[in-house]
């Protein structure tokens, strides 16, 4: 079965050629000046959305991870920006936080914006160069580095993945940022190989917070159950992805590894919930 889950499910193409695909990339340039000026005037968006109409019945709810604009003038842009994020318009995100360092360079939360939008993009690259730019005006910023250990991970870079992973540790400023930044190191050490060390710090995050429901703990399952898989303890590696996959995650590549392994070990059922889960968070529906 999981060799024949559709191959358009999985974003093939980055967000710049995304971008200019959509019917509405070739006004962008036109409008921009326009939002620009009244996005100074304090009152963007409140005459028309420069992108799809629908889009502008999402409620814009800011994300609990991400600080606050420190531009009044510019909030507008943020939360449409966040919109969009939520109904995975990345281009269309992006745009927007482009708008906004371009009105306000020097804020680093901007940038911080628009490389989580490159990090849910899975532009990796680009999210370096965002949160670099934020340590850039903000040195122990621990959002950017939680964020560069991830990016750099996630294209290879284990040297200075770790170097941002410690960095986290060393600027959490409570014990849930912590467990975060050790999560975080945790999943970095599973694709270095380094699984004895990798385990002990899942398990140092479930020893953390016992009996834990949150996302950083489903994410310590996760990573527990790769380490497992990898050790032939395919029985201890399906208990720990089924705490995974019933606590939950946003993270989508979370659900489309257990439903492979849950398809391999002939567990088709499980498989397709776990895939449509997947498919839920990467094309917005199943």
């Amino acid at each position: 079965m999981y060799d024949n889950y559709p191959v358009y499910d999985v974003p093939q193409r980055n967000i710049i050629q995304r971008f200019f695909s959509q019917r509405w990339s070739a006004i962008l340039i036109e409008i921009a000046l326009t939002i620009v000026i009244t996005v100074v005037a304090g009152s963007a968006f409140d005459f028309f959305d420069p992108f799809d109409g629908e889009s502008a019945k999402v409620p814009p709810v800011a994300l609990e991870s991400m600080r606050k604009p420190t531009s009044v003038a510019l909030e507008p842009v943020t939360q449409r920006g966040i919109a969009y994020i939520q109904i995975r318009e990345f281009a269309a995100a992006e745009a927007m936080y482009d708008l906004a360092i371009a009105v306000a360079p020097e804020e680093a939360v901007y940038y911080g914006w628009r490389g989580y939008v490159n990090l849910q993009a899975g532009d990796y690259r680009d999210a370096q160069r965002d949160f670099r730019q934020v340590l850039e005006l903000e040195q122990a910023d621990y959002d950017a580095h939680t964020s560069l250990c991830w990016a750099y991970g996630e294209s290879g870079e284990f040297a200075a993945a770790m170097r941002h992973c410690h960095e986290a540790m060393n600027t959490a400023q409570s014990l849930p940022e912590y467990a975060i930044a050790l999560e975080n190191r945790c999943w970095l050490q599973v694709e270095m190989g380094d699984l004895d060390a990798a385990a002990r710090d899942c398990l140092d995050v479930i020893e953390i917070f016992p009996d834990c429901r949150q996302e950083v703990c489903a994410l310590a399952h996760y990573n527990l159950g790769r380490i497992m898989m990898t050790q032939g303890k395919e029985t201890l590696a399906l208990r720990q992805f089924n705490l995974a996959f019933h606590i939950g995650s946003a993270y989508p590549d979370m659900y489309l590894e257990i439903a492979h392994v849950y398809d391999t070990l002939g567990y088709e059922a499980a498989a397709r919930a776990s895939y449509d889960q997947y498919r839920s968070l990467v094309v917005g529906g199943v």
